[in-house]
């Protein structure tokens, strides 16, 4: 129904639209590094663009602009050599006529810790894959890629990884997702590596007019103007989805709103010799977003998370999940329901106040961020300060007539995967769960092709049974080898202390070095 009702808008929408607007759009990269960059040129030029639920619409040519990161004494050198240009200068694949652009490159991630572990393998990740972008004339745009990965993890974020798995008691040895990626897979053939996963995502989207667009595909959302959301991340998987925005009076009133199909790795039937992929049970879900922009320095917006309970597994119970309406329901049908207000605020130019607030309307807790970032004090320097707290029980809700129930993990043994607000046993929102406080410090700098960043994250996790603290700190240096596809030579420290209160202080470090094409957010501040 849903596909056959955006086929007709998209044709009768083409055929209604003038061709005068020639400039050609496409969605910006979720992508910290580059989001900063996007964020600081659109605060300096002052431009009236919905930035708050993203990815965002940007004009191929400007971000092109804003990725080379250009100062006034120096400009990249442009290459005669076809090698050189696309090593340094362009796209690997790059078709640029008047009614169509197509770009794309090789997606990779060699990332090895000269460190051996006590069995004697260096933990490492292996990535390799492709991305494609495009526009055909002025309206239509379209993305995909694929990732392939193999990992041996770090101690602390295996655990992190397998922790979703031990959630499962039933015959499925292979549950569990790694945060920002897929599910993942033991890789049996061989003893060189312990998880086998990937990344898949596309879409195809009809620009309408302006910020208005309709669009479908498999793939991520970010909600909010930090590091993390509460509201809706992407450290999550991707999934289905189909989106419709439509900005009003020149771009101070937008409304954004995604059906999306969501899954808990929770089987409908035991695996079998004969049916060794069974469906998963399924949840539908809507996010919608309002916001009001008067000003470029100024937004404030409306989010509604909602998760719906799916008849047979194939459709939702309530007709209110299909309806473009938001924030009123009757409640048919609804398994979890989070509202929130999200916003920022930016002065001279420069200096960016934002937060969240968010309720959960089974009234499960409240989650609230609040933070600064400075596009300075030099050019192509952030510096950012955030503060992120989540309730206990926050992204779960249940009618269970059991309402003393605490949940302080992730995901909880005894309690039932669909009263998550999650996708692949990932939480949509803020990835380490709930019942916590975390500061983030994060700064990073760039001077033409060299970078350099620095994190810090102290993270008290008030669980009732294993409470704990976690201090996370990641330094990291390298070059750019092209600042198009965002390849990367980089050399880095990892060092992570937790503390809890029955058990010794636990300590690791993890020295690496990489090279990679850094396109999308990549987790590992657990």
């Amino acid at each position: 129904m849903l596909r056959s009702i955006s086929i007709v808008v998209f044709v009768s929408s083409m055929m209604s639209l003038s061709a005068q607007d020639q400039r050609a759009y496409i969605m910006v990269p979720l992508n910290y590094q580059q989001t900063n960059l996007i964020q600081a040129n659109t605060a300096r030029n002052e431009q009236l663009k919905p930035t708050g639920f993203a990815p965002y619409l940007v004009e191929i040519k400007e971000l092109d602009s804003i990725l080379d990161v250009d100062t006034k004494n120096w400009s990249r050198k442009e290459y005669d050599s076809w090698v050189l240009r696309k090593l340094k200068n362009e796209h690997l694949f790059e078709v640029h006529t008047k009614d169509f652009n197509l770009q794309g490159d090789a997606a990779l991630n060699l990332e090895l810790n000269p460190k051996k572990d006590a069995t004697g393998r260096n933990a490492y990740t292996n990535t390799r894959g492709y991305v494609f972008n495009g526009t055909v004339g002025s309206r239509i745009f379209f993305s995909t890629s694929f990732y392939e990965t193999q990992s041996i993890f770090p101690v602390y974020m295996d655990s992190v990884v397998s922790r979703r798995g031990a959630f499962n008691n039933g015959p499925d040895p292979e549950r569990g997702s790694v945060p920002g990626y897929g599910r993942w897979k033991g890789y049996n053939t061989s003893s060189s590596y312990d998880y086998d996963y990937t990344l898949a995502t596309g879409s195809f989207g009809v620009r309408l007019y302006d910020n208005s667009f309709l669009q479908f595909g498999h793939d991520k959302q970010f909600v909010g103007y930090g590091y993390r959301s509460i509201l809706l991340s992407d450290a999550s998987t991707p999934y289905p989805f189909l989106r419709a925005q439509f900005s009003f009076w020149q771009n101070r009133i937008t409304y954004t709103t995604t059906w999306a199909v969501l899954q808990s790795l929770d089987r409908i039937a035991p695996k079998s010799y004969n049916s060794k992929e069974v469906m998963f049970r399924r949840l539908g879900a809507r996010f919608s977003y309002l916001s009001f922009q008067p000003a470029s320095w100024f937004s404030l917006g409306l989010f509604d998370g909602t998760t719906w309970t799916w008849r047979g597994n194939s459709s939702p119970a309530s007709i209110e999940y299909y309806t473009p309406q938001a924030f009123l329901y009757t409640g048919n049908g609804i398994r979890n329901h989070i509202s929130g207000l999200n916003g920022q605020v930016t002065l001279f130019k420069m200096l960016q106040g934002y937060g969240q607030y968010a309720i959960n309307h089974g009234g499960r807790g409240q989650a609230a961020q609040l933070g600064v970032k400075l596009f300075g004090p030099v050019r192509n320097m952030i510096i950012q300060l955030e503060y992120n707290k989540v309730g206990q029980s926050f992204y779960y809700s249940s009618a269970d007539s059991n309402a003393t129930t605490f949940i302080d993990e992730p995901l909880q043994k005894g309690t039932n995967e669909l009263d998550y607000y999650q996708h692949n046993d990932l939480i949509l929102g803020h990835p380490m769960g709930v019942a916590l406080d975390e500061v983030i410090v994060k700064t990073s700098y760039q001077l033409r092709d060299f970078m350099a960043s620095f994190s810090m994250n102290y993270t008290r996790q008030n669980a009732v049974n294993n409470p704990k603290t976690i201090r996370f700190l990641q330094i990291e240096g390298g070059y750019i080898i092209n600042p198009k596809s965002n390849a990367q030579i980089v050399g880095g420290l990892i060092q992570r202390s937790e503390v809890t209160p029955n058990s010794a202080q636990l300590n690791e470090l993890y020295p690496y070095i990489a090279f990679r094409t850094n396109i999308f957010n990549r987790y590992l501040d657990f």
